[in-house]
């Protein structure tokens, strides 16, 4: 509960911090010279599932995947959580963010993405998260009382392969790419993101709307670089 509580809190601070740090690279290399040898998969069994009302995690049968749907309470955070984590440049994942605009704020969001502290969730943390009341997927940065965006895409429910991906020479900088496709590079001088001890999760966000019923976010092949 206190995990669940604090997670609550962080979310919410986390949300007034929105600021614009990221840039194209036209010029930028798919790898930027850092390596991108998967270093470990984590399969559906290296999760915790939790929530704190109702929408349930589950695992998808017959796959390598786990489903977390959003649930409908007042207020309702789901989460798979990686159980034991591992040193860690970046992550990847095959799924899918099915989100809508019913939520009341930008509050209530979807997210993938790996973490280094999941007792207070204040540390360094980057990935991608979708705001359930406008249907945008950003990718985001957040380390030090910071918290970064950019706008990656408006109303896709689709399954694409989502990766992020540190810099070994600016530690402060991640590269993100959607199906092998770079989109952009976030800084955040306050972070620090290369080789760090990372958890990967994913988790909704839900304070309120018009029902959430179908939203949920996907996710298979989850993988640490």
């Amino acid at each position: 509960m206190r995990k669940q509580i604090n997670f609550l809190m962080a979310g919410s601070a986390m949300l007034l911090a929105l600021g614009l740090g990221c840039a194209k690279d036209a010029n930028k290399s798919k790898t930027n010279g850092d390596t991108t040898v998967p270093r470990a998969a984590v399969p559906q069994s290296g999760f915790n599932l939790w929530g704190t009302c109702n929408g349930a995690p589950y695992l998808i049968s017959g796959t390598n995947g786990i489903a977390i749907p959003v649930g409908n309470c007042s207020t309702d955070i789901d989460a798979a959580q990686q159980s034991s984590g591992q040193t860690a440049t970046g992550m990847q994942f095959n799924g899918c963010f099915k989100g809508g605009t019913s939520a009341s704020s930008s509050a209530s969001e979807q997210a993938v993405f790996l973490a280094d502290n999941v007792t207070q969730w204040n540390g360094n943390e980057m990935g991608f998260v979708k705001t359930l009341n406008d249907n945008a997927l950003k990718a985001y940065v957040q380390g030090g009382g910071q918290y970064y965006t950019q706008v990656l895409s408006v109303g896709d429910n689709g399954y694409h392969t989502f990766k992020c991906q540190a810099r070994s020479t600016n530690v402060h900088q991640v590269d993100f790419y959607v199906d092998g496709t770079y989109q952009c590079t976030l800084t955040n001088n306050s972070g620090h993101y290369w080789n760090n001890f990372d958890y990967f999760v994913g988790t909704n966000h839900w304070y309120g709307g018009s029902s959430p019923a179908g939203q949920q976010i996907e996710m298979y092949n989850m993988t640490t670089y």
